[in-house]
């Protein structure tokens, strides 16, 4: 027997048993728990608002709940009003012999749409002065009044329509016997008109009715 020849007592070790004990060795690891994880997640507190800020917001709140919001942008349409009613009286004093020819040359200038506003305003050539200043200047507040409250903005327009519309049930339809038909019916058209405006306005923007968002103008 050849003596140079070493006994091999096994298989020569191969890169298999190194692949082994290296996982085992990242098994252990993952098992292992790690003390040093991240650390929770701190609670957010919300700070809480001053108490003075809390009671303006509330009496805000309440405010609004009777009065109404802020709607600055509907101010042409209770000036457009105020427009037509004192309208009349400028023409007389522009022209006392012909005021209805004011009026007529004013509403030619407008869209053909508005035309029956030439026989609504001359069916208020009649009413004295001292009855139109108040409705104009309580018209006038409540286009002002809509930067803070739109229903105290239809009062005062309420309140103008209640003075004119007492004049024409008392004294305005005698006055206008002699006047053209149109303009008679001209005068009460011109009060439906606002009154249904107003109605509309309290319904759909009141306090109580919700809206979408950009009917809102939020106070300063």
């Amino acid at each position: 027997m050849n003596q140079n020849n070493p006994i091999i007592d096994g298989p020569p070790p191969g890169n298999w048993q190194r692949m082994i004990d290296a996982w085992r060795a990242i098994a252990a690891r993952l098992r292992r728990p790690d003390k040093a994880g991240p650390a929770p997640k701190a609670r957010k507190v919300r700070s809480k608002a001053p108490p003075e800020a809390v009671a303006a917001a509330a009496e805000v709140k309440a405010f609004e709940q009777i009065h109404g919001k802020p709607m600055l942008w509907m101010a042409p349409f209770f000036l457009a009003f105020a427009f037509v009613f004192a309208f009349p009286h400028a023409a007389k004093l522009l022209s006392p012999e012909a005021p209805r020819t004011v009026i007529d040359a004013l509403v030619g200038r407008l869209p053909e749409q508005l035309s029956p506003l030439s026989a609504m305003m001359a069916g208020w050539l009649w009413l004295p002065w001292f009855v139109a200043l108040p409705a104009l200047l309580m018209r006038l507040r409540a286009a002002w009044t809509t930067r803070s409250a739109i229903m105290d903005a239809v009062g005062w327009s309420m309140g103008a329509l209640v003075i004119e519309g007492g004049a024409w049930l008392y004294f305005g339809r005698k006055a206008l016997e002699s006047a053209a038909a149109a303009e008679r019916t001209g005068a009460w058209q011109l009060l439906v008109a606002e009154f249904i405006f107003l109605f509309l306005v309290a319904t759909i923007l009141g306090p109580h009715t919700p809206r979408p968002r950009y009917f809102n103008q939020h106070m300063r």
